[in-house]
């Protein structure tokens, strides 16, 4: 065997888990409020925040959007690493239509309906901040500023610095769906409590 193609061969196998790691899909959540911006990176996070507007920055890596699950109920939070997620399969039917480009500046707040936020290049419309970040053909991020929150049961707006409940956020990524577009495989899952800190803090 020649010298290059050792070099080739050696080359190949170093690259290519990272090859394949780059074109797995991927999403990224951080939560961001002033200068203060908190990755979750763990299946489970806590954050202590002031009461006031918020932001949740979403990179989309090779996938089209995440499901999230929104609530002053603890209910779906309670879902552990490895429990089925209820409804797993009807996501995409238990997903609430909300504004374009998020006008208002709110998140749904429901115990039993999902958003799902979403990039698609074919439509002229998506569920976040209207400005997007494009890194590259297959990776974009999207803003959500969260300012109130939308009670679905009660139709009414509530401002962040009004809400002193903790607030339940859970995300899913699918991965796979069968041939009528239900979803059968996540690839990722967070949960996240926010709970606000004393004015006198």
């Amino acid at each position: 065997m020649s010298l290059s193609r050792t070099i080739f061969i050696v080359l190949y196998l170093l690259l290519s888990p990272a090859v394949f790691f780059a074109q797995q899909k991927d999403v990224s959540i951080r939560i961001v409020q002033d200068d203060e911006a908190h990755q979750l990176n763990d299946f489970e996070t806590r954050l202590a925040l002031e009461k006031e507007g918020f932001k949740i920055q979403v990179l989309l890596s090779k996938t089209e959007g995440v499901y999230v699950f929104a609530s002053f109920s603890d209910s779906v939070y309670k879902t552990g690493p490895s429990d089925p997620v209820p409804g797993f399969k009807d996501l995409p039917n238990l997903a609430m239509a909300e504004e374009e480009f998020n006008n208002n500046k709110e998140l749904i707040i429901s115990n039993e309906g999902w958003s799902y936020w979403f990039y698609d290049p074919e439509l002229n419309w998506h569920r976040f901040n209207k400005k997007l970040v494009f890194l590259d053909s297959n990776k974009v991020v999207g803003v959500k500023s969260i300012k109130q929150y939308y009670l679905l049961d009660k139709k009414e707006e509530v401002k962040v610095k009004d809400n002193n409940r903790p607030l339940y956020i859970f995300f899913v990524a699918v991965s796979e769906t069968d041939d009528k577009g239900r979803p059968v495989k996540e690839f990722m899952r967070r949960k996240l409590k926010i709970e606000w800190k004393a004015e006198d803090d």
